[in-house]
């Protein structure tokens, strides 16, 4: 098989590339240095270029997309060597008509749970850096890619690797004999659709489901690491600084001229002072500011003196192309964090969206406990944006609840279905979002009652105190 490896000269891709080639496959090597070892062909390049990785894969069957920044960084450099670098592998593999794309993701992102529980595929994601985001992007991208444009997925959730270190001493890691195996399996298994594995070599502490990889992709991991009992913990520590428990009392809304914002500022202005972020004027707010999300000083001056940001703002269309979602949407919310961060502004309600689930069944009642599947840059945006809120609470113990929005409309108050949100509830729910007192990091689902269960909305009441008014009847030849 034909095949580009990103990345090519780093610790994994330069085993990876010898390996693979050693088995009989032709290797092309792409990365900002020339690769003079272990491969067929070497490009020279960025992976934030678009053009220049859409070169690099003419002619090849599959790619392993291993580029990138290999942890945390300043925005801007993992922006375009992690987010646009992703983006480029996938959108240039579909215009050629690539049918595989292996995703380098990483294990670490479900290092926030306990280590007495085993990871499994089906547990959510706790982002706790920038670099962790980007690795739930990257496996967005493949669930995208798949779902609407059939490309074979397979995302390799990556332990520790050393060059240096040939057999595994821990089960987060990947020795260099199991790492040409997964490779091989994912970028060779027929009939692929999209999977996630663990890229970890075995281990008698059984912490990662192996069982998944050999199940879909065929890696059956021959290198086994053993840990004694008394070593099987690791360092899962968090910020710890408690919220206080006092409720706000300014209260920024970026987007306040919207139509979720501006129902949002008039409900919320008999009890807190209300500043407003748009890039148009708000002549119905005392207190407003014209500017973009993606403008990093408009957000610090916006933050100045708030107690709690609502961030609403952004491209709100499923349709609107990769550019503009990541300057508005990725930009803004990563601007918003940010600026809140410095300003010591702690409470942070972000608007994120039901239809980040839509893909599941309609007979079956979403939770927060499903796997997101997005369909669009528009909801690979919100599960973005949810990544860094749990980053923020994480590494700087703010408060954040992600609201899973679902259709509202300003002519119409009351709901009339299951996904709605009426307008009273709008108010409800953000309030609450803002105000609560529990977990730092919560998402619920930002939907007026129904009497189709569509949601589960009970987590909200549990969790931050939203209790839905409003209810929608649906008769039941209606409920698809």
């Amino acid at each position: 098989m034909h095949i580009l490896i990103t990345g090519a000269a780093g610790r994994v891709g330069s085993i990876i590339s010898a390996g693979l080639r050693a088995k009989g496959h032709r290797i092309r090597a792409f990365d900002r240095v020339a690769v003079s070892e272990g491969v067929d062909e070497s490009l020279t390049g960025d992976v934030g270029d678009f053009d220049a990785m859409r070169q690099a894969m003419e002619g090849v069957e599959a790619v392993i997309h291993l580029g990138g920044s290999a942890g945390d960084c300043p925005w801007a450099e993992i922006r375009n060597n992690n987010y646009s670098g992703c983006y480029n592998a996938f959108e240039a593999a579909r215009e050629l008509g690539i049918g595989r794309v292996v995703f380098a993701s990483r294990a670490g992102l479900l290092g926030a749970y306990p280590d007495t529980v085993q990871r499994t595929v089906d547990m959510i994601p706790r982002p706790r850096g920038l670099y962790d985001a980007s690795k739930v992007l990257g496996e967005g991208f493949a669930h995208m890619y798949n779902a609407v444009h059939g490309m074979g997925c397979v995302s390799v959730r990556i332990g520790n690797f050393g060059p240096d270190r040939d057999l595994p001493q821990h089960p987060h890691h990947l020795s260099h004999g199991d790492c040409i195996r997964l490779f091989e399996a994912a970028v060779t298994h027929p009939d692929v659709q999209n999977e996630v594995v663990f890229g970890v070599s075995d281990s008698d502490w059984d912490l990662y489901d192996l069982d998944h990889g050999r199940r879909v992709i065929g890696y059956d991991p021959q290198d086994v690491s053993h840990v004694a009992t008394a070593d099987r913990v690791f360092d899962r520590s968090q910020a710890t600084e408690p919220v206080s428990s006092a409720e706000p009392e300014k209260v920024l809304i970026t987007g306040a001229a919207g139509r979720i914002g501006s129902v949002l500022a008039e409900g919320l202005g008999e009890r807190y002072e209300i500043r407003g972020l748009d890039q148009v004027p708000m002549p119905a707010l005392q207190d407003s500011i014209v500017g973009s999300v993606s403008d990093y000083d408009a957000c610090l001056q916006a933050t100045r003196g708030m107690d709690a940001v609502i961030h609403l703002a952004g491209v709100p269309t499923g349709s609107a192309p990769w550019q503009q979602v990541l300057k508005a949407n990725f930009d803004g919310t990563y601007n918003m964090m940010e600026a809140a961060r410095e300003n010591g502004l702690r409470r942070v309600a972000f608007a994120s969206r039901a239809g980040i689930l839509g893909p599941y069944p309609s007979d079956l009642q979403r939770t927060v406990d499903m796997i997101p599947r997005p369909q669009s840059y528009y909801t690979m945006s919100k599960v973005f944006g949810e990544s860094l809120g749990h980053m923020y609470a994480w590494r700087h113990g703010m408060r954040f609840t992600s609201l899973r929005i679902g259709n509202f409309k300003l002519e119409r108050d009351q709901p009339q279905h299951p996904h709605q949100l009426g307008h009273a509830d709008n108010v409800r729910a953000f309030e609450a979002a803002i105000t609560h007192t529990g977990s730092p990091y919560e998402v619920v689902f930002a939907v007026s009652d129904s009497d189709w269960p569509l949601y589960d909305l009970d987590h909200g009441r549990q969790a931050i105190g939203y209790d839905p008014q409003q209810r929608s009847t649906v008769a039941q030849a209606d409920r698809d």
